[in-house]
């Protein structure tokens, strides 16, 4: 998403030089009465006023259009943004629940094992009219245990 994002500003900035690279400004200079055009300003500072020689109608037609794309532009920067953010927010959420899941996961597997050696206390401890049953218990808590925690 955001490769996208730099490749459509990067585009955007180059559509926006390319279009000011043809109103670069023309300086009309006046060196002892000769009249010079040139790219840099006069060097004497003795610059004679220049006119636009495109007709008005087109200048306010390029100005139309430049303030139309630029508001596009905006609307839809706008909107990667509002994207951006949307995934941001979704992902964070992911996360936070990823971790909630591990941590109850964790919290449940300590609690198996806690019973696990319990259980396994139970045997080396019972009598031998209860063994059976306390072996019984311990090896359904350990598969549970195995099948739970060891996966």
């Amino acid at each position: 998403m955001a490769h996208a994002f730099l490749i459509r500003r990067g585009a955007l900035a180059v559509l926006m030089l390319t279009a000011s690279m043809s109103a670069h400004a023309a300086f009309r200079c006046d060196d002892n009465g000769k009249v010079t055009y040139s790219d840099i300003a006069c060097a004497g500072g003795a610059t004679v006023p220049t006119t636009d020689l495109r007709a008005p109608a087109t200048i306010k037609a390029e100005q139309d259009d430049a303030l139309r794309r630029a508001a596009a532009d905006k609307v839809r920067l706008q909107r990667l943004e509002a994207d951006r953010s949307k995934a941001e927010r979704t992902e964070r959420k992911e996360r936070l629940h990823a971790s909630a899941v591990a941590s109850a996961q964790r919290r449940k597997c300590e609690t198996l094992a806690q019973r696990r050696k319990w259980a396994d206390d139970d045997v080396a401890t019972a009598s031998s009219r209860n063994a059976e049953k306390a072996r019984r218990k311990a090896r359904r808590i350990a598969e549970q245990y195995t099948l739970d925690c060891q996966a």
